[in-house]
């Protein structure tokens, strides 16, 4: 693992302190208030998301394009008893959609229920087996997709001919038309004034005005809001989407709420990871996250779903076991597939086959081959003689062209910038790996590899206790990192692969977790340069995390 450059995240004038009138307006130490401004924030209402998450700052879920419409036909099914179906996605975004619609309409009495495609046999999206199955077993008037559908023309029309509706929310990227349903809400339709929403975001803004909880909810229904929005920081961080402005809000709302009384499936899910007390962000996206995500990795979501609904203390803690089995199902799965590929590849673009890798876990280790190279990367898998593929690019390529070029030889594929999924018939790989060399090979010959962007020394962070007033951290408003060098004097090994380090001249311990495209800290007595991550405990004080070796500064 190759060490990255680095510089301060944000220069400063010499001498100056821009960050004073934050400090001054919301009674912030010095030290917190620089680092909000370090992350991007000039005046001091762009703190208020974070500060002071009041709903009055909430943006109008009638604003959201297709609410209305959505709002009319949903009230329209509940008062004829028309069997609802709510169709998410198997990731957490999806997860949480899917248990807070659910929750929404049993409370307004609505004859509802659920359904998830299943990752290997029906893959992502709306599917008209699927639909057709639903069709004869439910015969539902109503369907309702959360996280999913907005470039399922066909899939809706076929529908339709059926006898059935769909309300379309989403918030992946818009097609050239939008499907033919009875409303689509997208927050980039219409110039809404949260792009950013994730799927559970936008599946919130939907039950809020379902619930005619607006401007702002009082009484049982703020509280029952308050609760949803649990559901709403879990799927909305470990979604990545941005941790700013109205998503900031709901967030840190959830947050507050992850930290009090939860429903018996929620506590057990805490509990699995072992977590309490306040939390942060990123206790979801390295604590919670990964374990509702492995449910659908390994098999089928339904047991994350059925978790995060359970009204019985009893199958909470039954399924609770089995999330926690399936996450340890796929780490094993992970390791085992990361010893049999190949090293990663000097190639432009690593492309990599396996016939008889998991599915689950395709995403993590292209991941993880991104890092180890700093090059985009991608591992497929045989599935009925076709290969389908996860692919990752890091910070400066775009996969988006890359498919385009590759597209002769797809049998599908689509995502984003940084994430997409592919299938090709299995005797083009080389032909696949070849295109997406030459796309990522063009790509790279204008890209610059960005610095890390650090916050200082150890000592320019704000103290324990301080820093959690700024949560939640993530994407869009980053972790904090700071730079510590020196002499490595002491190693200590724990767990499974992992140290303890402590570094000449930096009294506070620091750990070093051993991750597949990072190898073992160096001998004792080398010198090292790392961006380490504080991590504050109320049991064991501050310590500190490692993010990246550092190599050396540049402007």
């Amino acid at each position: 693992m190759d060490a990255k450059a680095w510089r301060i995240r944000r220069d400063s004038p010499a001498g100056s302190a821009p960050w004073l009138n934050l400090a001054a307006a919301w009674d912030l130490p010095l030290a917190l208030a620089r680092m909000a401004w370090l992350r991007g924030v000039d005046r001091p209402e762009d703190l208020a998301w974070r500060l002071d998450p009041s709903w009055d700052r909430t943006t109008d879920p009638h604003l959201l394009s297709g609410v209305d419409a959505a709002v009319a036909r949903i009230r329209r099914a509940i008062e004829g008893q028309e069997a609802i179906v709510v169709y998410g996605d198997y990731d957490v975004d999806g997860i949480t959609s899917v248990a807070l619609l659910t929750r929404v309409l049993e409370r307004l009495g609505a004859k509802a229920t659920w359904f998830i495609p299943n990752r290997f046999s029906d893959g992502y999206g709306l599917h008209l087996d699927c639909i057709q199955e639903l069709k004869a077993t439910r015969n539902p008037g109503l369907l309702i997709s959360v996280d999913c559908g907005v470039r399922s023309v066909a899939e809706v029309q076929a529908s339709t001919e059926l006898g059935m509706d769909w309300v379309i929310t989403d918030h992946h990227a818009l097609g050239a038309e939008l499907p033919p349903a009875c409303a689509v809400v997208h927050p980039l339709l219409d110039g809404y004034e949260n792009p950013g929403l994730a799927g559970v975001g936008v599946a919130f803004k939907l039950a809020q005005a379902l619930l005619g909880a607006v401007p702002r909810p009082s009484g049982e229904d703020g509280r029952f809001l308050d609760g949803l929005l649990k559901l709403v920081a879990l799927g909305t961080v470990a979604d990545m989407a941005p941790l700013t402005g109205e998503n900031a809000l709901l967030v840190r709302r959830g947050l507050s709420g992850l930290a009090g009384q939860n429903g018996f499936g929620l506590a057990a899910l805490l509990r699995a990871a072992k977590k309490e007390g306040p939390l942060g962000a990123q206790d979801i996206a390295f604590g919670l996250a990964p374990r509702l995500n492995a449910v659908g990795r390994m098999g089928g979501a339904e047991d994350a779903v059925r978790l995060l609904l359970t009204r019985d203390a009893g199958e909470a803690e039954a399924l609770a076991a089995r999330v926690e089995a399936a996450n340890a199902d796929r780490r094993l799965a992970q390791a085992d597939l990361a010893q049999k590929l190949p090293a990663v590849s000097e190639d432009a673009f690593d492309l990599v086959l396996h016939p008889a890798a998991p599915k689950g876990v395709l995403g993590i280790l292209a991941g993880q081959r991104m890092r180890a190279s700093g090059r985009p990367a991608g591992v497929c898998t045989l599935l009925d003689g076709a290969a389908h593929g996860s692919l990752r690019a890091p910070e400066g390529y775009d996969l988006g062209p890359m498919l385009d070029l590759a597209q002769p030889y797809l049998l599908g594929g689509g995502g984003h910038r940084a994430a997409a999924g592919i299938s090709f018939e299995a005797n083009r790989f080389r032909f696949v790996q070849q295109t997406l060399c030459k796309g990522a090979a063009d790509q790279a010959a204008g890209r610059r590899v960005a610095p890390l962007l650090i916050d200082g020394a150890p000592g320019d962070m704000p103290a324990p206790g301080d820093m959690a007033r700024l949560e939640p951290y993530g994407q869009g408003f980053p972790t904090p990192l700071a730079r510590v060098a020196g002499r490595l004097t002491a190693l200590k090994s724990f767990g499974d692969d992992h140290w303890r380090l402590t570094l000449g001249g930096h009294p506070e311990s620091i750990t070093w977790f051993r991750k597949d495209d990072r190898p073992a800290p160096p001998e004792l007595g080398a010198t090292l340069a790392l961006a380490v991550v504080p991590q504050d405990s109320a049991r064991w004080g501050r310590g500190w995390l490692v993010e990246e070796p550092l190599g050396e500064e540049r402007p």
